[in-house]
């Protein structure tokens, strides 16, 4: 009888420990590492410990993590080449540094797909507008897919990040800044032939473009682009032959504060301010066709919104606040302008949109009061 019971018992705590054994492996397993491979480090007085970030990115493999120390900081590196899909870490993005030295062509080289970079302060390489922070291509013209450059600091890199034949890139989080070297940040964000997210990233005082992109299909939002340091010709985000959706951006102090060259763009709920010309649209090569412009601000702007040699575009639910000319266009048609809200409407009829040559357009339902726009262009988090 007594055998029987200690059976029993045995095989109840034999069946309780497996179930609980695999809760806790399944617990224990997600509070790992995301990284599959080993880690290596650099700086630090861990033996082993390399000095020379490029020593330890040659000595990885697929899935390991560069983990670099700030107390060998400033590393004076350049061109440092990435090509294994690696993490590559600083341990706090504000005192964790790469100096190129003031002549490096580029501070970072990602010819990999599945890289990751966060946590450096990359600063200071050549004057030369073709020199980067970070450049992402491979140089045998492969597609490089899914780089993550998230949470690191620019400053005077010329071209910050450039991205050139990438898919599924993010691009995040990161403050670019002119200022401390030489001033010279002249592109902020620069894409071409690429599918990616840039998002969240903050960029003062570029000398020319804040964001840059030809031949793209991103997605550019939430990003705060202010103070454009060569009035004459500066530009907060610029798109050519694109297909982006840029949605959400706090674009403040520009020439040409959002401009569409070709191509199509969705263009939604970005605050847009104090810019000699607010949205500029217009087809240089090919026609811009039904592009849709909807629930943004535009205030204090010399011309609010332009549109030239342009189709089908449907212009809704904007505010154009405190505008010396809030919208004109040229050589264009079709335009449909839907229930904006305009402060020099004088309340009677519909709103009058003035075109080419004594053309005009009609807003037939303006907005009585102007609309909550929300998100970074609402003012809010």
């Amino acid at each position: 009888m007594l055998f029987r019971k200690g059976l029993v018992i045995l095989t109840i705590l034999l069946f309780v420990g497996t179930c609980i054994i695999p809760a806790i492996a399944q617990e224990t397993k997600e509070t790992l590492p995301t990284s599959r491979g080993s880690w290596l480090y650099v700086g630090g007085s861990g033996p082993g410990n390399y000095s020379i970030i490029q020593d330890a990115v040659d000595n990885a493999s697929d899935g390991d993590t560069v983990f670099v120390y700030n107390d060998s900081s400033p590393y004076y590196e350049n061109m440092i080449v990435i090509n294994t899909s690696i993490n590559l870490i600083g341990e706090n993005k504000n005192t964790t540094i790469i100096d190129g030295s003031g002549w490096s062509f580029s501070i970072i080289q990602v010819i990999a797909s599945d890289v990751k970079i966060s946590g450096f302060t990359i600063q200071n390489n050549s004057l030369d507008t073709r020199c980067t922070g970070i450049l992402i291509r491979d140089p045998g013209g492969k597609i490089v897919r899914n780089t993550n450059i998230s949470d690191n600091i620019f400053i005077d890199t010329a071209n910050a990040i450039m991205e050139i034949k990438t898919r599924h890139s993010l691009i995040s989080k990161n403050l670019i800044q002119s200022g401390g070297f030489h001033n010279n940040t002249v592109f902020g964000i620069s894409s071409a032939f690429a599918s990616s997210t840039i998002k969240d990233n903050i960029i003062l005082n570029p000398r020319f473009i804040g964001i840059d992109t030809q031949f793209t299909h991103c997605l550019i939002e939430g990003n705060i682009i202010q103070n454009g340091s060569q009035p004459a010709s500066s530009f907060g985000i610029n798109q050519r032959v694109c297909w982006n959706k840029i949605i959400d951006n706090e674009i403040t102090n520009f020439m040409f504060a959002l401009t569409v060259e070709d191509g199509f763009a969705v263009i939604s709920q970005n605050n847009i301010s104090d810019a000699k010309n607010g949205i500029t649209i217009d087809s240089m090569q090919v026609p811009t066709l039904f592009s849709l412009i909807t629930r943004n601000s535009i205030s204090n702007c010399e011309h609010g919104l332009t549109l030239s040699k342009t189709y089908g575009t449907f212009i809704k639910e904007n505010n154009f606040i405190h505008n010396n000319i809030s919208a004109m266009f040229y050589r264009g048609i079709g335009h449909f302008w839907i229930r904006n809200y305009w402060d020099d409407w004088d309340g009677q009829g519909p709103m009058v949109i003035k075109g080419y040559k004594g053309l005009v357009e009609f807003d037939w339902h303006p907005a009585l009061q102007p609309y909550d726009i929300g998100g970074i262009a609402g003012g809010k988090e």
